[in-house]
């Protein structure tokens, strides 16, 4: 059986393709390190722009409270003597705020009024079944005991206005709150009473899904495919849940908790560093991963100015993970196509420029044989096949004057 003659051509082309495909074993490790955490950080990028745009939103249905109740405390101040038309002062307060579920002031245990009883609280809410509709009454002892609740006593010790813990509205136990509270005080300065402008947890709660619906869809397709989903909620600087996409979770459930699960000294740094977190920060966006209810994840947070809240958005690891793995991948299956139509058009030109050679070993047969007028290729290069070209013409030239003289 002849054996198979091996081109000089194939030869070229296939140590070119094994020295290729060593550098390229080389790149591939060097790609997948620099474009996994170049990914990680573009989604990182990400979810910080995402939560600039959820903590303004945020900060401006919190300001529409805060106007809402600070517009009128110069009025409530300075008609302390008129308590009978406070009702409406409060009615005029949740009709102004869109925001604003309810609204009511509770004045300081036997205030001036007598015929008003121990506590005295005008109050105004919307109408669960017809929201533009305003209801208002008069909470006197039998309906209200708040003298000795903490927000009250701290508010009056205090003197400041802040932000409450979350609490269920008492008419429907049902719906999640937080109140604007500011102190009122009389013309001599003292705390007399403490307005409280309420704001449903609803329109966060909503906003965050919304947003991480969003995010999940357009950014994270694949990962959504695989229930790897974001979540964005805000805790209250205890780890309370103020907002979450599980309802059963709010106020009853404590994210720290989910956090201190993992049993890890990390996890405990990292409570702390959000319970210390200045408002004026910028967003935490490094990518260290913590164990949130048992999964490593991405925790990315903000707190909120003016509040005690926290904006917190939790990526499963995984997520980014397959993300930057299918970048990586396709960049390689890409460099990889790109060497291979190389390496083919490579051994195209090996193969068409020792064509000339292959020609040239034919003429040399026909020289051994004794054919010295066999026609020798012609070629329009100055190049070592014409050097080769033109030492077997010289050869043909001698040996046809060497035969003719014998």
């Amino acid at each position: 059986m002849e054996k198979k003659t091996k081109t000089l051509a194939r030869r070229l082309t296939k140590r070119i393709l094994i020295w290729t495909l060593f550098v390229v074993l080389g790149l591939s490790y060097v790609i997948l390190h620099f474009e996994t955490e170049a990914t990680r950080q573009f989604y990182s990028e990400i979810y910080y722009n995402k939560m600039l745009i959820t903590k303004e939103y945020t900060r401006r249905v919190i300001s529409d409270v805060y106007v809402a109740a600070t517009n009128n405390i110069y009025y409530l101040e300075h008609s302390l003597d008129k308590p009978d038309g406070y009702k409406q002062i409060m009615e005029r307060i949740v009709k102004s705020g869109t925001r604003v579920r309810s609204c009511g002031i509770s004045f300081i245990e036997d205030y001036y009024y007598p015929e008003k009883q121990h506590h005295f609280c005008p109050f105004a809410w919307r109408n669960a079944a017809n929201p533009n509709v305003v209801n208002s009454q008069d909470l006197g002892d039998a309906d209200l005991d708040y003298l000795q609740a903490d927000w009250f006593k701290d508010v009056v010790e205090s003197d400041s206005a802040r932000w409450s813990d979350p609490f269920y509205d008492t008419y429907d136990e049902n719906t999640a709150l937080s109140a604007y509270m500011v102190p009122i005080h009389d013309l001599a300065g003292k705390v007399v009473a403490v307005m409280g402008a309420d704001m449903s947890l609803d329109w966060l709660t909503n906003k965050l899904s919304e947003t991480d619906s969003t995010i999940n869809k357009n950014t994270m397709m694949m990962a959504s495919l695989f229930e790897m989903k974001s979540q964005s909620f805000i805790i209250n600087h205890d780890g309370t849940f103020m907002t979450n996409s599980d309802e059963n979770k709010i106020i009853k459930d404590n994210f720290f908790t989910q956090l201190e699960g993992a049993g890890s000294s990390d996890a405990e740094q990292l409570i702390n560093r959000i319970k210390v977190a200045d408002a004026d920060e910028s967003v935490q966006k490094s990518l260290e991963r913590f164990l949130v209810n048992g999964e490593e994840c991405y925790v990315f947070y903000t707190p909120v100015k003016y509040t005690q809240w926290i904006l917190v958005t939790v990526v499963p690891c995984r997520a980014i993970d397959i993300l930057s793995y299918l970048n990586a991948v396709t960049v390689l299956v890409i460099i990889l196509l790109a060497i291979l139509l190389i390496v083919l058009v490579t051994y195209y030109y090996i193969r068409n420029a020792t064509e000339p050679i292959k020609q040239l070993v034919h003429v040399t047969d026909d020289i051994a044989q004794g054919k010295y007028d066999t026609p020798l290729p012609e070629t329009s290069h100055n190049d070592e096949l014409a050097d080769l070209r033109n030492s077997i013409q010289k050869m043909q030239f001698n040996l046809s004057e060497k035969i003719m003289i014998k």
